[in-house]
C-alpha cells in the first residue's frame, strides 16, 4: 500500500517465482524456449478475452520493455502532458506502443481491482482456482528481492517537473517490466490490451507483430448502403457532411472489436468469445481513410477492399491517425504486392525461384497429391468442381482404403490437421454430381476438423449458369497443385489410356486375341461415337431434359462395411501376389519394350517383356515422376487373370452411354465393364511451392471467406481463414519428383458472384490477358491442349481474343516469311451425354457448332480469316488434332476417343499457362465461371533446337512439351524407330512426323471402325449408314491394320457435319437457354 512518505503504490508488490528469469507458466516443461508460436495456434478453440485460461505470450520468453522517448505537450494535455513511446521485444517480435500516464494508471487500477477480488471467496470453481494460484505466487514472492516488485509511481504526472521526466520514465519502465514477470498479472485481459497483444500477435507464420487494439465498429458497415435508413434519400444531399451520416449514427449500433493489422490483411475479433469476425485482405482496391468526410466521425476510420468495408471509431483522434499511418505504411512496405498494378492485372505479382513440377494424366498427379497430403501438418485446402470422396489416389489399391481420398483426409483430420473444402453447388436438375453427398461424406468423417462449403445458392445469388471451376489442392499454404484434374471419378488415367479394366475376370479373346500381345492390348485406348466429361459447358454435359428430371436429395446409406472389407481384402491379397511381376523404370530415361511370345508361359512372357532399353537420350529429365511404388508397371499384368482392378466401382465410367447416378453407392459399377469401354481421360497438372503456393492459398482464402460471409456468417463452426506471410518457406519433398526453379504468377477469373466483390462491375480476367500476351510474344510456336476452342474474332457473340491473337501472330509470321507453328489438341467430340444426329444430342451439337464456328466455319472463324488474309495454306502454320485409341473387349475390336480435358498452353519451350480455364468465354471473360491458373516461365535452360538452329529450351516447359509429343506419337515404351521431338517447328518434324502420323492413324481408324466424328460424315444422313465396319466383317485383317497405328494422335475432322445446322432448335430446352451458356 502507498503512504504519504512513499512515491510508490506497492499494492501489486508480488514477484514471480524467480525474479529476473524468463517468465513462463511452462518453464519446467520447455527445454528450448520457442521464439514464436506455431501456426496451429490460429485454429485453437477461441476463448473470450477475459477468460483466465487465455494465454497470449510465448512460453519461456521474457518481454523486454524499454521507454525510448516521450513527447511533452503541456498546453493540450495539462494533466498528462507526456506521451511515452514504449518499445517491446518478445521472442522474434518487436513493436512499439504510445501511452500516457493515465493509461498506465488505468492498467494499475484494473489490476488492483483484480487482486482485491481474489481476496473475496466467491463460491465459483474458477475463482477458487485463481485465488489458490494467487496465494502460491504470494508465498513464493515473500523472499524475493524488492527490485522485482511491481511498484507503481503514484505521484501525479502534472506534478512531475520537466527535469524529472527521464526518471519518471525509468520508474514506469520498471513497473511495466515487473508486471510482465508476474503470471497472474501478465495474462490478465487489461495487461494484454495495454500492450496490444492477442493470440495472433506472436504466430510466426502470420508475419510481424503488426498493430492491434480495441476499437468500436459500426454494425452493418460491411456493404455500402447497409447501415440504416437515410429518410428515403432525403439526407443524401444534406446541408452538411454530418447530416449525411446522421442516420448511420442513429440507426446503426457500435460493437467493441479487437482490430489486427498483419503483413497482408486486416482482421478483427469479437472479444466476448474470441472469434474472428472479419478478414480484409490487401488487394488493389484496398484503402484506408479517416475523418469526417470519409466516415462522418472525427475519430473514425474507413477500411475497405474489393470485397468488404468497415467503419470503426477510435478512442481519440491521435489513435485514429496512428492506425491510419500504420496501415498505410504496412501496405507500402509489406502489402504492395497486392495493392500495386501487377502484370496481366492479376491479384499477385510474378514470383521468382519457385520450385515446380508437372504431371501428365491423373495417375502421376493424384499420386503426388496423396504424398503431399500425407505430409500435411496444419491445413489442407481443396477447391473442386466435383469431388468424389471414395476416389483412390494410388492404384492398384493394394493397401485397401489407405490411399483413398476420404480416408487420407480423415486420417489427417484425426491428427489435428484442419481440412477446408470448397465445392461447386450444382443445379441438381441439370447436373448429377451430388455435391451434397460429397459434403456429408467428408464432414461426417471428422466434423470438428473437416469443413465443407458449397456455393453458390442459385436462387439467392441469382447465379444459375456459372460454376466454380477451379481444381486446386493447397497444403500448409506451402505447396499447391493446380490444373484440370478434379479429384473425382473418371479422372485417374495414365499414358496408356486403357479402355478396359476387367481385373480378375478372364477375358476369352480366342477370335482375335492371338494377334494382339498382352502389352499391346493394355497400351491401347479407344474412341467411340460420343464423349464425356463434366456437366457444365466448362466441365462437360448439360442434361437436355434437366427440367423434367429432378434429382433426389436424399443421401442413401453407404455400402456396408463388411462388403467393402471383403472387396478390398480380395484386391489386396490378389494384388500382392503380382508384386513380384512388376518392374520399375523411369518414364523419361528408360522405356519398356514389349516382347511378344504367345508360345511362352505367362511368367516367361512377362520376363521378356520386362526388358529395358534406352531411348534416344532425353534432352530434359522428366521433372514429374510418380513415387517409387507408383512406377510399378501395372499395365504389364493388368489383363492377366487375378490382377487388381484400377477403376473400382463408379470410377469405371463412360458418360456418353450412362450419366452418373447413385453416387452414394461408390463401389457399385455404373456400366457393365464386360460390354462397355471406359472413357479415357487426358489431363495435365502442375505443382508449385513457396510464394506461388501462398498466392494460390490466398485465392482459396478469399473465396472461402466470401462464402463464409454469405452463407455461414453466424456459424461459429466455420471459421474465417488467415493467409500466411511471405517468408520462411519450407519446401516439401516428393519422392521421385524432380523440381525445377521457375518464375510463376498466379492468374484467375473471378467476379462479384464468385469472389464476393462489393461492386458488380469488379472482376478479374488475368488468365485471358496472360493467354493473349503469351501468343502475341511467341517467337516460334504455340502448343494448346484444351477441352474447348470457342474463340471468334471481329467482335461477334464470343468475346475472348485468343483466336484474334493467333490470327495476328500467324499473319505476322506469314508477312515476315518466318517459321511459326500452332498446335491445337482438342477432344474429338464435346463431353456431353447424347447421340449425334438425335434429339438427345442437342447440347453436344451446340458445343460442336461453336467449336467449328471458331475454327473453320463462317467468316469469323480462324482458318477462314487466314485464307482471306492471303494465307492459302493455313495448315502450314496451324494444325488441329484429337486423340483416339483402340482395344479388344469381349473378343471385339473397339475404339474410343480420348477425352482431352487439359487446360494447357506452352510457348517456345519457355512459358506455359496451366490451370482450370478452358478456351471459351465462360472461363476467360472473368464475369462467368471462376478459374485459377499459373503462368510459369523457365529460369533454367538447356540446349535444344528450333528450326534446326541452336536454342535454349526451358527445363520445365520444354520437358513437358517433349513428353506430350512422345505420348501422343506413341514413343513412350515403343519399339518404333527413334523419333527426335526436340525441334517442334522444323518442316521435317511438323509435316513428316507430326501431321503424317496423325493422318496415317486417322485413315486407319476410319477404315477399320467408320469412326464418329469423321470428315466422311458431313450430314446426319451419313451417320445412318447400315454398312458394318471392317472391325466386324474382317477382325483379323483389322487387327493387322491397327498394328500400324502409332500413338493416339489423329486429325481433327474439320468437315464433320459441315452440311448441318447444329445450333439448338429454338423450341428445345437448349434453344431457350442463352448463348452465353455454351460459349
Amino acid at each position: 500500500p502507498s503512504s504519504l512518505e512513499s512515491e510508490y503504490d506497492d499494492y501489486l508488490a508480488l514477484s514471480d517465482v524467480e525474479i529476473g528469469s524468463p517468465t513462463t507458466e511452462h518453464a519446467e516443461r520447455v527445454t528450448e524456449p520457442l521464439r514464436y508460436l506455431p501456426f496451429v495456434t490460429v485454429h485453437k478453440t477461441p476463448v473470450k478475452f477475459k477468460s483466465p485460461q487465455r494465454k497470449v505470450f510465448i512460453p519461456g520468453q521474457e518481454v523486454e520493455v524499454t521507454i525510448t522517448g516521450y513527447e511533452r505537450s503541456v498546453t493540450t494535455h495539462l494533466l498528462n502532458p507526456n506521451l511515452y513511446t514504449i518499445e517491446l521485444k518478445h521472442g522474434d517480435f518487436q513493436w512499439e506502443i504510445k501511452r500516457r500516464y493515465k493509461d498506465i494508471l488505468h492498467l494499475h487500477q484494473q489490476l488492483k481491482l483484480y487482486r482485491a477480488s481474489l481476496n473475496i471467496p466467491f463460491p465459483s470453481k474458477s475463482h477458487k482456482e485463481r485465488r489458490s494460484s494467487f496465494k502460491n505466487e504470494t508465498n513464493k514472492g515473500k523472499t524475493a528481492d524488492s527490485k522485482g516488485l511491481a511498484r507503481f509511481p503514484a505521484k501525479p504526472e502534472a506534478l512531475v517537473p520537466y527535469e524529472e521526466v527521464e526518471h519518471r520514465a525509468r520508474q514506469l519502465e520498471d513497473y511495466l517490466r515487473n508486471i510482465l514477470k508476474i503470471n497472474v498479472y501478465r495474462h490478465h485481459y487489461e495487461t494484454a490490451s495495454f500492450f496490444e497483444v492477442s493470440e495472433f500477435s506472436f504466430v510466426g507464420a502470420l508475419g510481424s507483430k503488426g498493430k492491434e487494439g480495441l476499437i468500436e465498429k459500426r454494425t452493418r458497415s460491411a456493404y455500402p448502403g447497409s447501415t440504416g435508413c437515410n429518410f428515403f434519400g432525403c439526407l443524401d444531399s444534406g446541408l452538411c457532411v454530418r447530416c449525411h451520416y446522421i442516420c448511420g449514427d442513429l440507426c446503426a449500433s457500435w460493437r467493441t472489436r479487437w482490430l489486427i493489422v498483419k503483413d497482408s490483411f486486416v482482421a478483427y475479433i469479437r472479444p466476448k468469445d474470441g472469434h474472428i469476425k472479419a478478414v480484409v485482405l490487401f488487394d488493389h482496391g484496398f484503402d484506408v481513410s479517416s475523418g469526417v468526410f470519409s466516415t462522418g466521425l472525427i475519430r473514425g476510420l474507413h477500411i475497405c477492399n474489393l470485397s468488404r468495408q468497415i467503419i470503426v471509431s477510435c478512442p481519440t483522434r491521435r489513435v485514429a491517425q496512428e492506425w491510419q499511418s500504420f496501415i498505410k505504411e504496412t501496405v507500402r512496405k509489406k502489402g504492395s504486392d497486392f495493392t500495386q498494378r501487377n502484370r496481366y492485372f492479376s491479384f499477385t505479382p510474378v514470383r521468382t525461384m519457385v520450385s515446380s513440377a508437372w504431371f501428365v494424366d491423373g495417375r502421376a498427379y493424384m499420386s503426388a497429391v496423396a504424398v503431399a497430403l500425407e505430409q500435411a501438418t496444419q491445413e489442407i485446402f481443396i477447391a473442386d468442381w466435383w469431388l468424389s470422396p471414395e476416389i483412390h489416389m494410388k492404384r492398384p489399391a493394394l493397401e485397401g482404403d489407405y490411399w483413398r481420398l476420404d480416408t487420407i483426409l480423415k486420417r489427417k483430420a484425426d491428427q489435428g490437421v484442419k481440412v477446408f473444402v470448397l465445392l461447386y453447388k450444382e443445379v441438381e436438375m441439370a447436373i448429377g454430381i451430388n455435391s451434397y453427398y460429397s459434403k456429408q461424406r467428408l464432414s461426417s468423417a471428422n466434423p470438428e476438423n473437416i469443413k465443407v462449403l458449397r456455393h453458390p445458392d442459385h436462387a439467392k445469388a441469382g447465379v444459375f449458369f456459372w460454376a466454380h471451376h477451379e481444381k486446386m489442392v493447397v497444403i500448409d499454404q506451402s505447396i499447391a497443385f493446380v490444373g484440370g484434374i478434379d479429384l473425382c471419378y473418371g479422372r485417374w488415367d495414365d499414358h496408356l489410356h486403357k479402355l478396359t479394366d476387367l481385373g480378375s475376370m478372364v477375358e476369352n479373346n480366342k477370335g482375335i486375341g492371338s494377334f494382339l500381345s498382352l502389352a499391346r492390348t493394355s497400351n491401347m485406348a479407344v474412341a467411340k461415337k460420343n464423349q464425356d466429361g463434366e456437366k457444365t459447358t466448362n466441365g462437360g454435359s448439360f442434361n437436355s431434359d434437366f427440367v423434367l428430371q429432378p434429382s433426389p436429395e436424399n443421401i442413401k446409406c453407404n455400402t456396408p462395411e463388411m462388403e467393402r472389407k471383403s472387396l478390398f481384402d480380395t484386391v489386396r491379397s490378389r494384388g500382392r501376389e503380382l508384386m513380384n511381376f512388376w518392374s520399375f523404370s523411369s518414364e523419361e530415361d528408360t522405356e519398356e519394350v514389349d516382347n511378344k511370345d504367345d508360345d511362352k508361359s505367362t511368367r516367361e512372357m512377362l520376363d521378356k517383356e520386362r526388358e529395358i532399353v534406352s531411348l534416344e537420350p532425353f534432352e530434359s529429365t522428366l521433372p514429374a515422376h510418380d513415387t517409387l511404388e507408383d512406377l510399378q508397371r501395372v499395365d504389364e499384368v493388368d489383363d492377366l487373370s487375378g490382377s487388381a482392378k484400377l477403376w473400382i466401382g463408379k470410377d469405371y465410367t463412360n458418360f456418353i452411354l450412362k450419366d452418373f447416378e447413385n453416387l452414394d453407392l461408390p463401389f457399385q459399377d455404373l456400366v457393365d465393364r464386360t460390354k462397355t469401354a471406359r472413357m479415357p481421360w487426358h489431363d495435365v497438372g502442375v505443382m508449385v511451392q513457396g510464394s506461388a503456393a501462398r498466392d494460390l492459398a490466398r485465392h482459396f482464402i478469399q473465396r472461402w471467406n466470401a462464402v463464409k460471409l454469405e452463407k455461414a456468417k453466424l456459424n461459429l463452426h466455420y471459421p474465417y481463414l488467415l493467409p500466411k506471410s511471405y517468408k520462411d518457406f519450407s519446401d516439401f519433398t516428393l519422392p521421385g519428383i524432380r523440381q525445377i526453379k521457375v518464375s510463376c504468377q498466379v492468374v484467375r477469373s473471378i467476379s462479384h458472384w464468385s469472389g464476393g466483390f462489393i461492386d458488380y462491375d469488379s472482376w478479374e480476367g488475368s488468365i485471358h490477358e496472360a493467354m493473349v500476351d503469351a501468343i502475341a510474344k511467341a517467337r516460334h510456336y504455340v502448343y494448346i491442349e484444351n477441352q474447348f476452342f470457342i474463340t471468334c474474332g471481329n467482335g461477334g457473340q464470343v468475346k475472348n481474343q485468343v483466336a484474334d491473337a493467333l490470327f495476328k501472330r500467324i499473319l505476322r509470321a506469314h508477312r515476315e516469311r518466318t517459321i511459326f507453328r500452332v498446335y491445337v489438341i482438342l477432344p474429338l467430340l464435346p463431353g456431353f451425354e447424347g447421340e449425334v444426329g438425335t434429339p438427345s444430342g442437342s447440347a453436344l451439337h451446340a458445343i460442336t457448332h461453336w467449336n467449328y464456328v471458331s475454327i473453320c466455319r463462317g467468316t469469323d472463324s480462324l482458318l477462314v480469316r487466314l485464307r482471306e488474309a492471303g494465307i492459302e495454306q493455313p495448315e502450314e502454320y496451324m494444325t488441329f488434332h484429337g486423340l483416339r485409341n483402340h482395344a479388344v473387349l469381349d473378343s471385339v475390336l473397339i475404339t474410343e476417343l480420348i477425352y482431352v480435358h487439359s487446360k494447357l498452353m506452352i510457348v517456345d519451350d519457355r512459358l506455359m499457362i496451366c490451370g482450370s480455364a478452358n478456351v471459351n468465354d465462360r472461363s476467360l471473360i472473368g464475369k462467368r465461371d471462376s478459374e485459377i491458373a499459373v503462368v510459369i516461365e523457365d529460369e533454367e535452360f538447356k540446349e535444344g533446337q528450333m528450326n534446326g538452329e541452336h536454342y535454349f529450351s526451358g527445363k520445365l516447359c520444354g520437358s513437358l512439351r517433349r513428353y506430350l509429343f512422345r505420348e501422343h506419337l506413341g514413343l513412350l515404351g515403343s519399339p518404333h524407330p527413334r523419333i527426335n521431338v526436340n525441334d517442334p517447328i522444323s518442316s521435317n518434324f511438323y509435316h513428316d512426323v507430326w501431321r503424317a502420323t496423325a493422318q496415317t492413324n486417322t485413315d486407319i481408324f476410319e477404315e477399320v471402325f467408320n469412326c464418329i466424328p469423321s470428315d466422311n460424315i458431313r450430314s446426319f444422313q451419313d451417320i445412318k449408314s447400315d454398312e458394318l465396319p471392317r472391325s466386324i466383317t474382317d477382325p483379323i485383317g483389322s487387327s493387322d491394320k491397327l498394328q500400324n497405328v502409332q500413338g493416339h494422335l489423329v486429325m481433327f475432322p474439320l468437315h464433320f457435319l459441315c452440311e448441318e445446322t447444329l445450333t439448338p432448335n429454338p423450341g428445345s430446352v437448349q434453344g431457350m437457354l442463352p448463348t452465353s451458356l455454351w460459349t
